[in-house]
């Protein structure tokens, strides 16, 4: 049985808010007129989960993880996550890869 790799080779780098109550239709709005929070510039790829409480915003790319921060960081990129922010209850927060299981 091939052992499982700590990480995969790609950095990915997820971010995370809880939605206020009844903010989903509002956060499903942003989708819909294509409002994204942020999208470094190293992600090859992002993708967005909604659920009824929480939504994920998911960067794949080689250098992500910097480029995350950066972006975050940088005071003109990070106002795309202003449309977002009124619907978040708490603040946005980061949570890293710490493991990938392939078959």
């Amino acid at each position: 049985m091939p052992r499982l790799p700590a990480v995969s080779a790609v950095d990915r780098v997820v971010l995370v808010a809880r939605l206020k109550a009844g903010e989903r239709k509002r956060a499903e709005k942003l989708l819909a007129d294509g409002v994204e929070p942020i999208v470094p510039d190293a992600a090859d790829r992002s993708t967005i989960f909604l659920s009824e409480s929480e939504v994920v915003f998911l960067f794949e790319g080689a250098g992500v993880r910097e480029a995350v921060l950066a972006t975050l960081e940088d005071p003109v990129r990070s106002t795309a996550l202003a449309p977002w922010l009124p619907l978040f209850e708490g603040p946005l927060h980061r949570a890293y890869e710490a493991r990938t299981g392939e078959r």
